[in-house]
């Protein structure tokens, strides 16, 4: 039930999430864009999770974030891509599926940079060019903080199975809420 549920919802097409019109505060969006953008706030905190679990190290959360400012600086530069929207889904799904899914956390977590690329894409596509670096500098920051936080508590969560996958379980439901929003 939990897989066909995660599939139907990876292939359902939404708009982007990113939301566009960055010049006026290019800095203040930025640095709430990640706290108020919904998927963005539970692809970095269950990227953080899922790094304290798997590896014990910083490595994916710094990969994440160079892939997501990389993805940022390609969507402004070239643009939109067909998926993009269903891939910030699928970031949601994957790093849930990787916390429900124990033995499968290692290989699940390998995929959140690539996801994070997209997520960084929407923003670039969707940023006022001339706002473009001050808003990304802010949206990095605060993203970093909260990958950061992330994998504190997922340090908490290492000896607790049942707490993790109810935080899984929580990243789905989020995944739902973005979808109908």
């Amino acid at each position: 039930m939990k897989k066909t549920l995660a599939l139907a919802l990876l292939l359902i097409a939404v708009p982007a999430f990113a939301h566009p019109g960055h010049d006026t505060h290019p800095l203040q969006d930025g640095l709430l864009h990640p706290l108020t953008g919904l998927d963005h706030l539970l692809m970095l905190l269950g990227t953080g999770v899922l790094a304290a679990l798997t590896g014990r190290t910083l490595t994916l959360p710094l990969l994440t974030l160079g892939a997501m400012f990389g993805g940022a600086v390609f969507g402004h530069l070239l643009g939109g891509v067909p998926g993009m929207e269903t891939l910030i889904i699928g970031s949601l799904l994957v790093a849930a599926g990787a916390l429900l899914l124990p033995r499968r956390q290692h290989l699940l977590a390998l995929a959140m940079p690539l996801f994070a690329l997209f997520h960084g894409w929407a923003h670039g596509v969707e940023a006022s060019p001339g706002a473009f670096w001050v808003f990304s500098a802010g949206f990095v920051a605060v993203s970093a903080m909260l990958l950061l936080a992330g994998f504190i508590g997922g340090g908490l969560l290492r000896r607790h199975a049942r707490l993790q996958q109810a935080f899984g379980g929580g990243l789905l439901a989020g995944a739902a809420l973005v979808l109908a929003g």
